[in-house]
């Protein structure tokens, strides 16, 4: 059964509207945001309760699946277990690369990043190419050598850009990751987990650019012709990135992103036997599990509160996406629970009103402000005077 967002508001606010005073009601407002993304992901990842008992059988030694717009991580395995990440450590530079612009600048390759050892982009010294072609022979082919040579030209040195790798995925909360290089190659103290690669391709895909290259299958430009190492782009409906690794130490890697059914999925797989079909069966058992139900998007109406003296509602709304992660028959467990701070006239736009609770059954999953969708006056000094109005 298909349930309306009209339908499912109306047969839960009139049960679960409370009114309590809430103290320090601001701090709802507050969030750790990232410095460079130009629109926040959700400020916080949560576990789906099953996440480390349910879902398939891998012998990946890590892996994670993740919900991209609730941030809910869905599937967890040794998710915070430290490992060498081979390619899929370029993410990490593609991000760094596209964050700080210049994707049209001309790049000349150096001796240095020309004569990078394992995969290569063919560059060679002296060769330029703008930057967007350089991330493509990166990304692609997974080019060592157009690694390098984007990290020198960022930073001027492959330590100076690591030092920058290291400080943007510490922004992001990829605590568990120190990165040595820009191309994954087997080296100490060079790691990062399942859970932080989840992270980091979460922002990472915020940017059209960056996931334009990823979900790119081929790329001719006159400085080279490179076909993509993700065999999922060719043979998985819904894909859209992101990239491969293998090294001696990572063993086979895949980071995936899939959309379909209205869902975004994002799959991390370390260190496994078949990357390829255990991706699948994650991503598989996603899709056929969970739903999002989006219940109001950010600031659209989404509750009335009666104010004294007025008869017009004051309409309510979130300043994010009101959704909700959910399996395919708990839709009828979704309830809502809004909490109101006491109403005074005049109320502004935006102004801060409470907050609202997302219930599945008796367990609270999220808690979101309200705000003021409209500015609403005092009531008519006779109004007041009469007492019908504060």
């Amino acid at each position: 059964m298909v349930i309306t967002r009209r339908q499912l508001l109306r047969s839960t606010l009139a049960v679960l509207m409370v009114a309590p005073a809430l103290s320090g009601a601001r701090l709802l407002l507050s969030r750790t945001r990232p410095a460079w993304v130009p629109t926040p992901p959700p400020p916080v990842v949560v576990y789906w309760p099953g996440a480390r008992e349910e879902g398939p059988r891998l012998g990946a030694r890590a892996a994670v699946l993740l919900e991209v717009s609730t941030g809910t991580i869905l599937y967890a395995r040794n998710e915070h277990q430290r490992r060498a990440p081979a390619s899929t450590t370029k993410i990490v530079t593609a991000l760094i690369a596209v964050e700080r612009g210049g994707l049209d600048e001309m790049v000349q390759v150096s001796r240095e990043a020309a004569g990078t050892r394992g995969s290569s982009a063919h560059l060679w010294a002296g060769q330029q190419l703008t930057m967007l072609d350089l991330l493509h022979a990166m990304m692609l082919p997974s080019g060592n050598d157009a690694a390098v040579a984007v990290a020198e030209h960022i930073a001027g040195s492959v330590p100076a850009f690591a030092r920058l790798m290291n400080q943007r995925v510490r922004e992001l909360g990829a605590r568990n990751s120190l990165f040595q290089n820009p191309h994954g190659l087997d080296a100490a103290g060079h790691y990062t987990t399942a859970y932080d690669l989840a992270l980091i391709t979460r922002t990472a895909m915020q940017y059209p650019v960056f996931a334009q290259i990823v979900s790119t299958r081929v790329h001719e430009s006159p400085s080279g012709r490179w076909s993509n190492t993700n065999r999922l782009l060719w043979s998985y409906e819904g894909t859209v990135g992101v990239k491969t690794g293998t090294t001696d130490d990572a063993g086979h890697c895949l980071v995936s992103a899939v959309n379909r059914d209205g869902l975004e999925l994002i799959s991390v797989i370390l260190g496994s036997p078949n990357r390829w079909t255990e991706s699948i069966q994650l991503l598989e058992w996603g899709f056929d599990t969970f739903r999002r139900l989006e219940l109001a998007d950010a600031h659209q109406p989404l509750v009335e509160a009666a104010a004294p003296g007025i008869e017009i509602p004051i309409p309510l709304a979130s300043p994010e996406p009101v959704q909700i992660l959910v399996r395919h028959d708990q839709v009828q467990d979704v309830h809502l629970r809004v909490r109101l701070a006491p109403i005074s006239l005049p109320v502004r736009r935006f102004q801060l009103m409470g907050q609202v609770d997302l219930l599945l059954g008796d367990e609270l999953v999220r808690t979101l402000p309200l705000e003021a969708a409209a500015s609403v006056g005092r009531p008519a000094w006779w109004r007041r005077l009469l007492g019908l109005g504060a």
